[in-house]
């Protein structure tokens, strides 16, 4: 796990998607932290905001090498909680 390796204190820079298709279904992807050995070499850098649309849809997974997975989850899982606790909302 040379370049792979849990983030711990610090955030990274971005995000990359690989893309990954297998057979005829839709594209899957899985999201990485930029030093990812597992990342895309020259695959475009997403801000936060993009890599939780990204990593919201069912075909994304978080890779747990590089720490996206727990960077990521507590994120979604809090604006979940925001949304389902707003006031009006039931």
């Amino acid at each position: 796990m040379s370049g792979c390796r849990v983030l711990g204190e610090r955030w990274p820079s971005g995000w990359v998607l690989a893309k990954v298709r297998e057979g005829r279904g839709q594209a899957r992807g899985v999201l990485h932290a930029p030093d990812c050995e597992e990342a895309p070499q020259g695959a475009p850098l997403l801000d936060v905001e993009h890599a939780l649309n990204v990593a919201e849809n069912p075909g994304t997974q978080l890779c747990t090498l590089c720490g996206a997975g727990q960077e990521l989850t507590p994120l979604l899982s809090g604006f979940e909680h925001i949304t389902n606790s707003a006031p009006g909302h039931s």
